[in-house]
C-alpha cells in the first residue's frame, strides 16, 4: 500500500518530453490480489457483496439477514497498494489509514468520527514478516476491546462512554511464523486507569469479595480509584494446505489475513486470563485481585472448490461462513 508516482507530461514550447512513471509495485504488503476474487461472503449475520475494479477490491456492501443494507466499506489506493478503508455503521463513521515504509506496512491508524481512536505501529523480522504490533489506543476504544476479550462483560461502551479513564497503557502483540503461516500470537496488555467503585461493582461482586458491610461502604466512595489490568493471551494455530482467499486483505492481528493457508484450530490452551486489581481507600489500601480466565479452543472445518479455495467454513461453535467467487 505504498505511494506510487503517476506519469508526468512536460510541455516546453512545441517540444513534448515524456517521463515514464515509476514501475507499479507487484509484491510486498498492501497489494491484495488473491488467486480467487471473492464475490460474496455469507454468515450468521448476513451477506457481503465484494465489488472489484479489475484486480482491486473497490468496496464491500453488507446486508443483514432480512436483506436490509447494513453498511459499505470503501477502499482507496495509492498505485496498487491499499491506502485506506472507510465505513459507517449505525451512524458511526470510521476510517482506517495505512502507512508504509518501502514495500511494508509501518503503521495502521483508526479514526472514529474524525478523531484517532487507535494507532498500531508494525515491526518486521529478518524475513520481512510482521512479528510485533504496538497499539496506542484511547480509553473508549480500549474499554470496548477489553469488553470483547472478557466475553462481553460490562467493561466498556460506545464512543465517549468508557467505563474508566485511561492513565497509561502498554498493549502489544507478538507473532511467530512457521513458513508462510502465523503459528503463535501472544497479546500483552498492562493498563493503569481510574474507575469508580460503582463501576467496579459491575465487574466484580464486591459482596462476595469484601462481605456485605464493606461492599456497601466501598460502593459509596466517590471519585475514581486506581485500577490496573494485566492480560496475557497466547494462541497457537494449526493450518490446512489449501489457499486462503483473504491473505493480504487489510488487518494485522488476525492471522486469517496474514497467513497463506486456512487455520483449522485456534487454541490458547486455557492459559489466558485478565487480572484486575483495584485499591479501595479505607482501612489503608485494600487490593482486590480478580482473575478473569479466557479459554478459546475452536476447530474449523472446510469444503473447497477445485482450485483449493474454501467454499464453506464451519466451526464447533455452530458458526458457518460461505464463499462464492468471481469467474
Amino acid at each position: 500500500m505504498a505511494v506510487c508516482a503517476v506519469a508526468v507530461l512536460s510541455l516546453t514550447g512545441c517540444k513534448k518530453d515524456k517521463v515514464d512513471p515509476e514501475p507499479q509495485p507487484t509484491t510486498g504488503e498492501g497489494i491484495y490480489n488473491p488467486g480467487a476474487r471473492i464475490a460474496t461472503v455469507s454468515n450468521n449475520d448476513g451477506t457481503q457483496q465484494w465489488v472489484w475494479n479489475d484486480t482491486k477490491l473497490d468496496r464491500i456492501e453488507s446486508r443483514d439477514l432480512e436483506g436490509n443494507a447494513a453498511g459499505v466499506q470503501q477502499f482507496t489506493y495509492n498505485g496498487n497498494r491499499m491506502a485506506s478503508m472507510t465505513q459507517t455503521v449505525q451512524g458511526v463513521a470510521s476510517e482506517t489509514r495505512i502507512t508504509y515504509s518501502g514495500n511494508y506496512i509501518s503503521a495502521i491508524s483508526i479514526y472514529t468520527d474524525g478523531t484517532m481512536s487507535a494507532n498500531a505501529t508494525v515491526s518486521h523480522n529478518s524475513a520481512n514478516k510482521i512479528n510485533r504490533v504496538d497499539l496506542d489506543v484511547d480509553a473508549s476504544y480500549l474499554s470496548t476491546l477489553l469488553g470483547q476479550l472478557m466475553g462481553g462483560m460490562n467493561f466498556g461502551g460506545k464512543k465517549g462512554d468508557s467505563k474508566f479513564s485511561l492513565n497509561s497503557a502498554d498493549v502489544y502483540a507478538t507473532l511467530d511464523w512457521q513458513g508462510d503461516n502465523v503459528s503463535r500470537m501472544i497479546v500483552h496488555a498492562d493498563i493503569n486507569a481510574g474507575i469508580t467503585m460503582e463501576e467496579i461493582s459491575q465487574i466484580i461482586d464486591l459482596t462476595e469479595v469484601l462481605g456485605e458491610q464493606l461492599a456497601s461502604l466501598a460502593t459509596s466512595i466517590q471519585g475514581e480509584q486506581p485500577l490496573t489490568i494485566a492480560l496475557v493471551d497466547t494462541v497457537d494455530l494449526t493450518y490446512d494446505d489449501h489457499h486462503n482467499p483473504l491473505q493480504g486483505f487489510i488487518g494485522m492481528l488476525d492471522p486469517q489475513v496474514l497467513s497463506a493457508n486456512n487455520y483449522t484450530l485456534m487454541d490458547n490452551h486455557g492459559n489466558a486470563g485478565i487480572t484486575l486489581t483495584i485499591n479501595i481507600p479505607f482501612l489503608g489500601a485494600y487490593p482486590i485481585q480478580r482473575d478473569v480466565p479466557i479459554t478459546r479452543v475452536t476447530d474449523y472445518f472446510y469444503t473447497y472448490n477445485a482450485a483449493g479455495f474454501p467454499l464453506t467454513v464451519n466451526d464447533d461453535e455452530g458458526n458457518e461462513t460461505t464463499y462464492t467467487y468471481h469467474e
